[in-house]
């Protein structure tokens, strides 16, 4: 009897072990860029409901006068609210790296006479960003995206302020919405590549957001 139950536990153990491994190996790095024919879908009204913007910024202790970053700004729908969070004495970097998503955020911003944003063209390795300048710099389901993603972090380390904040908030595997699930990152592997290049985890936000993670990271001082 003993050696039955045995039996089965090994058996149970082994078909985790497998599943667990088909699971990393499905994994897909970087995931596709988001089309800019979709942009509808990151501007619908009712997304506020599920993303809870202004719940985000609040977390992040976003201050007027602060200098602050998108990454992967698309077409400007957290960067509008960056831009009103941080008023005329702030500065917002929008930062995408495709031209149409550039194109749409000026026009978007122009309509919405917000002002104090710099929209900026970077490219897959590099955000374009000055050197400690950067308060917060935000990466609102863009990670995935990035093909060498511990040293594009360390460029953002570089724009930080020493004391500065870096937010990354990513689908989680049970999301019912978001990119394909190839393409969706465990936050302990986002974790584990930031750290490397150079941050501290300060904060988790694990009950804000019905179907994303969000880390919140300071540069490490050693």
């Amino acid at each position: 009897m003993h050696a039955k139950v045995l039996l089965v536990i090994i058996t149970i153990v082994c078909f985790c072990t497998a599943t667990g491994a088909k699971e990393e190996i499905r994994r897909e790095r970087p995931g596709t860029l988001f089309n800019p024919s979709k942009i509808p879908l990151l501007e619908d009204p009712g997304r506020d409901v599920w993303q809870k913007p202004d719940e985000i910024l609040k977390a992040l202790d976003i201050k007027r006068g602060q200098v602050v970053a998108d990454i992967g700004a698309g077409p400007g729908y957290l960067t509008a609210k960056l831009s009103e969070c941080v008023g005329e004495s702030g500065i917002v970097y929008a930062v995408d790296i495709q031209q149409e998503m550039i194109d749409y955020a000026r026009k978007n911003l122009l309509d919405r006479g917000l002002k104090n944003v710099v929209l900026v063209l970077g490219d897959m390795d590099d955000p374009k960003l000055s050197p400690e300048k950067m308060d917060v710099i935000v990466l609102l389901s863009t990670y995935h995206e990035i093909a060498k993603t511990v040293e594009y972090v360390k460029k953002l380390r570089a724009a930080l302020k020493p004391h500065g904040k870096l937010a990354i908030l990513e689908f989680t595997d049970e999301s019912p919405i978001g990119p394909p699930l190839k393409f969706r990152l465990p936050e302990d592997i986002v974790i584990h590549e930031v750290r490397q290049a150079g941050f501290t985890l300060l904060q988790k936000h694990t009950f804000l957001l019905p179907y994303q993670y969000f880390l919140v990271f300071t540069p490490s001082t050693s």
